[in-house]
């Protein structure tokens, strides 16, 4: 799990996130979004799946901004990848989840 915070406005924070999405690789898409306001603050979440091709699956990444004009936090879960009974993923769940975290404190998440 990922779980990141920073003085960034929660608009500022759904566009870094957008960005980080699209540098994770060609085969990301993303399945759905849900954006909503609660009082002062909001609430965005969206979930997005990759092709990892050395295992043939997918594995998805489910991102929640919460914040308001000031401060944001960013949190993501990353799940599927998985193939058979014993539930193998050759570490794409991981990958996916790290690849995204990185990519967020080089936009200045901490």
């Amino acid at each position: 799990m990922v779980v990141l915070q920073a003085n960034i406005g929660i608009e500022d924070a759904k566009e870094r996130v957008r960005h980080a999405i699209s540098q994770l690789g060609m085969s990301v898409e993303t399945v759905d979004t849900i954006n909503r306001s609660l009082g002062d603050s909001e609430l965005y979440v969206v979930v997005i799946e990759k092709l990892f091709l050395r295992n043939g699956n997918y594995a998805s990444l489910t991102i929640v901004v919460t914040g308001d004009g000031a401060s944001s936090r960013v949190e993501a879960i990353a799940s599927g990848a998985g193939e058979g009974l014993l539930n193998i993923g050759l570490g794409a769940k991981k990958r996916f989840a790290d690849d995204f975290e990185r990519l967020m404190r080089e936009s200045g998440y901490k």
